[in-house]
């Protein structure tokens, strides 16, 4: 049985180790790879849609409904996390994305890609909100808003680990050999997280409820119940931060390869500078958010950013649709690795990873809907046309931070429902 940590342990000494920085690498890793696959869908879909004759809202549902029946991994695999501990279901989450991933490079049309792609998607949206969570409750608190946003920087890393592959693999082998690659490195963060310590917060909750003879339950409703503001708040941050980026990075590629007529290859290079450069975005508004705290950072980012994808679709010429590329992406994606986090911070050890599935969930249910819309308004109109929807969406967490959301920075971590640890009862 676990001994229950101290408060100093569990609290992380509010410095960094050995044992919490390696925790935030190897889930750092696990994100980039997860999004190497999330990628993959977006980079190839010009080629699915010549490929196979089919329109791009045919591609825009298959990426949506994919992203519906993800939704079984996010709410179930955070839930499983508060009953048997972070690293296993991490582990087990890892396990099923690497074997469905391979799998799905054997898609022959958009009915298996479909199914492949959905079942792939299960075990992939559960290690990103597990992830965090174990970051969350392992970072220093000083640094957490930090740790949380470089941790979310895996997913330009990711993003641009797949554009550089896709860039000399798709012209040599075609694109299911992006998904069949995606196998090796994902399996190479099975083998290192083998080594990583549980979550000396979970192994103190853990503990301290068998002492005292209470046992841990799976109660999905218990978040609702217990925090109806923080769900809500933490909710509508997925879906205002999940909305915008799955519509802009479902259709990006399309946006500029084809109606921009930049092409494959340009499109790619672009995308893999915008990529690298949002990686700083993620350290440097991290660091920001720590430092000033998320309700005056966010409103800050979300402003401008939003003015540009507003003004992206109207503009023509390499030059110009670089800098607006590069300026939507850096502050989008900082923005998203500054505030995303937050939602993990909002809940007790306790609860937490059920209370941050279910928010993802809610979340992402509503957000996956933009592919599909964006699809419907390109084969009308344009893929430009739907772009000031997706501004609308992230220009609404600048109130949402600034005026509801509490502030979470560098303040101490709950452990149980109640906000009170056992030991005080």
């Amino acid at each position: 049985m676990a001994q229950p940590a101290t408060p100093e342990t569990r609290s992380g000494v509010d410095r960094w180790t050995r044992d919490n920085a390696a925790i935030l690498a190897i889930c750092m890793l696990g994100w980039i790879f997860d999004v190497y696959e999330q990628t993959v869908m977006q980079l190839i879909t010009p080629i699915l849609i010549k490929e196979w004759d089919v329109a791009p809202s045919t591609i825009g549902a298959v990426t949506t409904i994919g992203r519906w029946v993800g939704l079984i991994g996010i709410f179930v695999f955070p839930a499983l996390a508060d009953l048997y501990g972070r690293k296993p279901v991490l582990i087990a989450s890892i396990l099923g994305y690497s074997l469905f991933s391979g799998l799905t490079g054997f898609a022959t049309g958009w009915v298996s890609l479909l199914v492949l792609l959905s079942l792939n998607r299960v075990a992939l949206s559960g290690e990103l909100p597990v992830g965090m969570v174990m970051v969350a409750e392992t970072a220093p608190t000083r640094w957490r808003a930090s740790a949380l946003s470089i941790l979310n920087g895996g997913f330009p890393v990711g993003y641009m680990l797949c554009s550089l592959v896709a860039f000399f693999v798709v012209p040599l082998w075609g694109w299911r050999a992006l998904y069949w690659l995606g196998v090796l490195p994902a399996l190479l963060v099975l083998w290192i997280r083998l080594g990583v310590k549980e979550s000396p917060r979970f192994e103190y909750v853990s503990a301290t409820m068998v002492r005292d003879g209470l046992r841990q339950r799976l109660d999905i409703g218990a978040a609702v119940r217990k925090y109806p503001r923080d769900m809500l708040i933490a909710s509508l941050v997925y879906f205002f931060y999940l909305f915008t980026w799955i519509g802009w990075s479902a259709w990006m590629p399309q946006l500029f390869a084809v109606e921009k007529k930049l092409g494959f290859q340009l499109t790619v290079k672009y995308l893999s500078i915008w990529m690298f450069c949002a990686i700083f975005a993620y350290w440097l508004f991290g660091w920001l958010a720590d430092r000033y705290g998320r309700r005056y950072l966010i409103p800050v980012l979300v402003i401008p950013a939003s003015a540009i994808l507003l003004g992206i679709g109207q503009l023509q010429g390499e030059t110009a649709l670089f800098w607006a590329g590069l300026g939507v992406n850096f502050l989008v994606l900082g923005s998203f690795g500054a505030g995303l986090g937050y939602t993990a911070e909002l809940f007790p050890t306790q609860i937490r990873g059920t209370a941050v599935g279910a928010a993802y969930t809610f979340g992402t249910a509503a957000g996956a809907t933009a592919p599909t819309i964006l699809g419907w308004i390109a084969n009308t109109h344009s893929i430009a046309a739907g772009l000031p929807l997706l501004a609308a969406s992230f220009f609404l967490l600048g109130p949402l931070f600034f005026f509801i959301a509490r502030e979470t920075t560098r303040k101490e971590l709950t452990d149980f429902v109640g906000g009170a640890s056992l030991d005080a009862r």
